[in-house]
């Protein structure tokens, strides 16, 4: 006699969490296609988009980045020329995207919108809407 075999996470919300990011995160990665950068780096760059002048120390706190993570992430970008630090108000350092760096933008916007209508697709719009407003309690 053969038994169905139980599936132990299947009742944990964490389980279909981290299932969901990975699947976006795999089209959002293959999104950014010879680009050759990951996630981390393209929010950054969006974060940047969205808030220029903003500080690194900012940008950590906003995604949840540690600062020993951050400034390696920031010096990449910079070293690839699509960000420029800029003196700011007193000590702060600005980030801002270059020239090069607004061009790759249309990009990374369209690699972060394809992970998104990955899920969409997956769950429908109104499931989607829900769920985006579930989750943002979670902070």
């Amino acid at each position: 006699m053969s038994r169905a075999m139980r599936h132990p996470l299947d009742p944990m919300l964490g389980f279909h969490l981290v299932r969901t990011a990975n699947l976006a995160l795999r089209a959002v990665n293959a999104a950014y296609g010879d680009l050759g950068i990951r996630h981390p780096d393209g929010a950054v760059l969006l974060v940047i988009d969205a808030n220029p002048g903003i500080t690194q120390s900012s940008i950590g706190r906003l995604l949840n980045i540690q600062r020993s993570n951050i400034a390696p992430m920031v010096s990449r970008l910079v070293d690839r020329g699509w960000l420029e630090r800029r003196p700011g108000k007193g000590k702060t350092i600005g980030m801002f995207l270059t020239e090069s760096g607004q061009r790759i933008m249309p990009a990374i916007h369209a690699a972060s919108t394809a992970g998104e209508n990955m899920i969409t697709t997956s769950i429908g719009a109104d499931a989607y809407a829900a769920t985006l407003e579930t989750l943002k309690r979670l902070r």
